[in-house]
């Protein structure tokens, strides 16, 4: 299960990166519980900072904001319960009482087109 960390939070600002290195640390005990980080250019945050998003096959990516360092072991046991859910929304996994709120975004994978061809 992929946990993706963006790495160049917060973009607008000097010290862009700064949140993925932070948070990389917190996140030691990823690997143990079959979480798999990749930090990755941008998962659509921007403005905000901290951003993080949880995303498998056949389910809605959820990105967090504002996230910190400190959030670490919450954000692992998202990632745990999203896994674990058939669906990826919110309303089907327990969210963490402290990530709840920073929810930003759900957003559904596209679906490949029958006909091969923009538009029609």
């Amino acid at each position: 299960m992929p946990l993706l960390v963006c790495r160049t939070c917060p973009r607008y600002e000097p010290d862009s990166g700064s949140f993925g290195d932070a948070l990389d640390p917190a996140l030691a005990a990823a690997p143990a519980r079959g979480i798999r980080v990749r930090h990755v250019p941008c998962v659509g945050g921007c403005p905000h900072t901290g951003n993080a998003a949880l995303d498998g096959p056949g389910k809605p990516r959820v990105r967090f904001s504002h996230l910190t360092a400190d959030d670490a072991d919450d954000l692992l046991e998202a990632t745990v319960a999203y896994d674990a859910s058939p669906t990826g929304m919110p309303e089907d996994w327990v969210v963490p009482d402290s990530l709840a709120g920073r929810i930003s975004a759900v957003t559904d994978k596209r679906l490949p087109m029958s006909s091969g061809r923009f538009g029609c």
